[in-house]
């Protein structure tokens, strides 16, 4: 279990200040690029659809980024460890933007889901190498302030991406969303790498990742997550294919234990596959329950997500003060809890539940996801043995993505096997919001298995 707090936090002024000021902006930037590429391109999708066609590959501009941020994030957090941060930092913006173009000059869908994948495996792995700076260039004391100010560079992207993604796509059209990002891109390179330089690499920093074993994981997780979604009997032999290559290059890929719950390393990114698991399933599907089961507009449905936004950002400062008085296994223990009675809260609608009840619980649940994805990132760190903190924080956001992945994929599949077989989709739903409870809830359980170090 991880141990009591024994230092106090940082203050702001010794955060900013000690010649950290460029390094933090430039982190807060390359978070926000991540949001505002998450919020802008998810709304202007239905305007890219009309202009270039290709419905049928809407889903791959999305899974796409997120399978390549698996397949990409272990090499680049090793590599960040052996070679020091500013050179994979560099690679990775310079991959990053090279995707960002080409998807802003697209001239078809495919072609734009190729070129999100190239997006995905700069921005994933950008964003792994950012997180693992936290862990190297901030002690410990300050390190929850940084992770809740990074919390907040999605509030304003996810309040206005919307907003801004459709005034886009309905005045210069919608490429600029694409376009927009690259002056982005490139301040915050010139601000974190002078300071990236200063890190040192460590040689001895883990043993070496072949980059197949992560391919396969994307590849193997993205078969899986197709063949649950077809309505035909190939959806069995396909979904099942994709496992047999998940299950061993997922072995390889997370740490040692992982999947038996090992003390350390291996309980703390098993614990972030079932709450993000958890999580996102509600995110992407409470908008569906609104609209198709308790009739409620798309705005409202919208409205429900900038809820989640906010209330995650209020409960990743709350953490910050937390950290200071409570054992951080007992506060990803009870903020776990919380998550998962809040999903199933969010889910009572499907029974006739006030919707008032719903929203409170989903606002309940976006505050403890706020502390258990921020506490969960710190005990990482801790457990990391010195060098090696991108590998340990690159585990924990591959698992994170898996988690995502495979959630959402058996969430589609509950709601899939509702509609071929003629029952309401409240049924689909149901089985949906269940898996989404039990995510969380499991991780309560495993808690007790966690090990990490105060250090002064």
């Amino acid at each position: 279990m991880a141990g009591a707090p024994t230092i106090a936090a940082m203050g702001w002024r010794q955060l900013l200040g000690e010649g950290r000021g460029r390094l933090t902006v430039g982190i807060l930037l390359v978070e926000f690029v991540a949001a505002v590429q998450s919020s802008v391109v998810a709304s202007i999708m239905p305007a890219v659809a009309r202009d270039i066609g290709g419905i049928q590959f809407y889903g791959l501009v999305f899974s796409g980024y997120a399978l390549a941020s698996i397949a990409a994030s272990p090499s680049a957090g090793q590599a960040a460890d052996r070679q020091g941060p500013a050179r994979p930092f560099t690679l990775m913006v310079a991959i990053f933007a090279a995707g960002t173009l080409l998807a802003g000059f697209a001239p078809s869908m495919p072609v734009l889901a190729g070129a999100r994948f190239i997006q995905g495996w700069g921005g994933g792995a950008q964003y792994t190498i950012a997180y693992g700076v936290i862990a190297k260039a901030y002690p410990e004391a300050g390190r929850a302030r940084i992770l809740a100010l990074l919390s907040v560079m999605w509030i304003v992207p996810g309040l206005t991406g919307p907003g801004i993604g459709s005034l886009l796509a309905s005045t210069i059209g919608w490429r600029w969303a694409f376009f927009g990002l690259l002056p982005l891109i490139l301040l915050a390179m010139v601000m974190v790498v002078p300071e990236l330089r200063r890190i040192p690499g460590a040689s001895g920093a883990g043993p070496t990742l072949r980059l197949r074993w992560p391919l396969l994981l994307a590849g193997g997780t993205g078969v899986f997550v197709s063949g649950l979604t077809i309505g035909s009997w190939l959806a069995v032999p396909v979904a099942a294919a994709g496992l047999a290559v998940v299950i061993p290059s997922a072995l390889r890929v997370m740490p040692p234990g992982t999947f038996r719950a090992a003390r350390g390393l291996g309980s703390t990114v098993l614990i972030g596959l079932l709450t993000n698991l958890g999580f996102f399933i509600g995110l992407f599907f409470l908008p569906l329950l609104l609209t198709r089961v308790a009739g409620r507009s798309l705005f409202e449905a919208g409205a429900a997500v900038t809820i989640v936004n906010v209330t995650w950002s209020l409960g990743a400062w709350w953490q910050v003060r937390a950290i200071e008085w409570l054992d951080k296994g007992r506060l990803i223990r009870w903020s776990s809890l919380v998550l998962g009675l809040g999903l199933a809260g969010a889910a009572t609608p499907l029974v006739g539940g006030p919707l008032p009840l719903a929203y409170l619980a989903w606002g309940a649940a976006g505050a403890a996801m706020g502390v258990v994805f921020n506490t969960l990132y710190l005990v990482a760190a801790e457990a990391a043995s010195p060098g090696a903190e991108t590998g340990a924080i690159a585990a924990l956001q591959n698992s994170n993505r898996l988690g995502i992945a495979l959630g959402t994929g058996l969430g589609g599949a509950s709601v899939a096997l509702a509609h071929f077989s003629g029952a309401p989709i409240a049924a689909g739903l149901a089985g949906t919001f269940a898996l989404a409870a039990a995510g969380p809830l499991a991780a309560v359980a495993l808690t007790g298995r966690l090990q990490a170090r105060d250090r002064a």
